[in-house]
């Protein structure tokens, strides 16, 4: 992880800005993956005894 992030370019503020913009895709990306993954799984039934 250290190296990875020694071989970013530029000074440290500026890979620490890469690794925090890189981290805020990764997240929205996986928030959009869950989203999608739980309307596709989604059966639209209820858990426990029915009403």
């Amino acid at each position: 992880m250290r190296r990875l992030f020694a071989r970013l370019p530029g000074p440290l503020p500026v890979r620490v800005l890469i690794v925090f913009v890189a981290l805020a895709a990764a997240l929205v990306a996986f928030f959009f993956l869950f989203e999608w993954a739980g309307d596709l799984l989604d059966s639209g039934g209820v858990v426990g005894p029915g009403q």
